[in-house]
């Protein structure tokens, strides 16, 4: 992607100890879990994922990647063998996608508050209607499970946020979901940048055992009942330290700059200025493509959102007081969760709460369906300010 080019020419010195390879983002997905040094994998194949742990599995079967490899029966088993994998220290990972995830729903609770910093890679599709293209509700329907969400503008980017997903993972102890759109990244070849296992190591160090671990000098239980006073005080830490994810986020992208040559954030601002009319809130590969359409527009901005859980409201805030107080907020939204507002509507409205008059919402590319420029262009040219306008716009074409 040109975005990713840019970011890769700032150090030249840097990119040097890149390779660079055309890779899908399934592709770039097991090479960061590679690179990143994970030494236990689970594995149940389902559309669209599957590729990522069948590549894998390759690696591991040519000794390129030095791991134990588990095929399970089901996704529950999964992420169920990965909770104890890190439970006795193993830097893990695993991979999947639609019925996959929602299927894990209960092991995900358990692995965000038994406190374990597992990454796990998420291939965006719906469920019902049965469907297996692109889509984020599968993905966004475990916003409350206690997983950081990270979604992926392209290949590059699932890569990198791969690896910094272990780095805040490991020292907050909180487990990481990175999101990748289906077909749209999964399946797309793009060029990709692959760090060098020094580089790699200089900015991720090996895992620590931590007190969440299993210590067989120090035995102590897992998975008990737990009495009201002692529940109050496991969330009081776990919510002090998902407080800290957007500082954290914002803080590795900036190592990971200083390292890699490459910078991320929460939150993404592009052609956000005073003068800025509209902007739009997108989510993973939508991105790219409105990227490319308001160059020809100085009045349109982009607030992408990296960091989807927890919601980065500083970030936000702090972009979006440099606009003008009739400036337009519009959402769009790939996820449809039963209810008249998209996720990314609900959480805009809820990080702007006082200044909601001019946050509108737009359902686009559900299912899979294309969000091709002219889409962009329509949403672009809503009259907003028209008092008959719907604060919810259903865009089917």
């Amino acid at each position: 992607m040109i975005t990713v080019e840019k970011k890769k020419l700032k150090k030249t010195h840097t990119a040097k100890r890149h390779t660079k390879k055309v890779l899908k983002g399934n592709t770039a997905a097991a090479e960061a879990a590679r690179i990143c040094k994970a030494t236990f994998v689970t594995a149940y194949p389902i559309t669209p994922q599957t590729s990522i742990i069948e590549e894998i599995a390759s690696m591991i079967a040519r000794k390129e990647f030095d791991a134990s490899y588990v095929n399970m029966e089901s996704e529950h088993s999964v992420f169920a063998a990965i909770k104890g994998a890190a439970l006795v220290g193993e830097r893990v990972f695993t991979a999947t996608s639609g019925q996959g995830l929602l299927y894990a729903h209960e092991v995900l609770h358990a692995i965000a508050h038994l406190r374990l910093p597992v990454v796990a890679c998420n291939v965006g599709r719906p469920s019902y209607p049965w469907n297996i293209w692109c889509d984020q509700s599968d993905s966004i329907a475990q916003r409350d499970t206690g997983w950081i969400q990270f979604y992926c503008e392209n290949s590059q980017e699932v890569l990198d946020t791969i690896i910094q997903s272990y780095k805040i993972s490991e020292k907050l102890l909180l487990p990481a979901l990175v999101v990748l759109d289906a077909f749209y990244v999964s399946h797309t070849n793009e060029n990709v940048f692959i760090p060098s296992q020094d580089l790699v190591d200089s900015f991720l160090p090996p895992r620590k055992k931590n007190e969440s671990d299993i210590d067989l000098k120090k035995p102590k239980a897992f998975g008990g009942l737990v009495a009201p006073d002692m529940y109050d005080k496991f969330n009081r830490l776990f919510w002090e330290e998902m407080n800290k994810v957007e500082d954290e986020t914002n803080l590795a992208g900036e190592d990971f700059e200083n390292i890699f040559g490459r910078k991320y954030g929460a939150v993404e601002a592009i052609n956000i200025t005073q003068k800025t009319k509209i902007i739009l809130v997108t989510l993973s590969s939508i991105t790219t493509t409105a990227r490319g359409l308001i160059q020809s527009k100085p009045e349109v901005g982009i607030l992408k959102i990296r960091l989807l859980k927890p919601f980065p409201a500083k970030s936000i805030l702090k972009i979006i007081e440099q606009v003008s107080d009739d400036c337009v907020v519009v959402t769009i939204d790939r996820n449809f969760l039963g209810d008249n507002e998209g996720a990314l509507f609900q959480e805009m409205k809820r990080a702007l709460y006082g200044r909601t008059g001019n946050i509108f919402g737009v359902y686009a590319g559900l299912g899979g369906r294309d969000v091709p420029p002219s889409t962009i262009e329509k949403i672009i040219n809503i009259d907003f300010r028209d008092s008959s306008t719907e604060r919810i716009i259903w865009i089917d074409k």
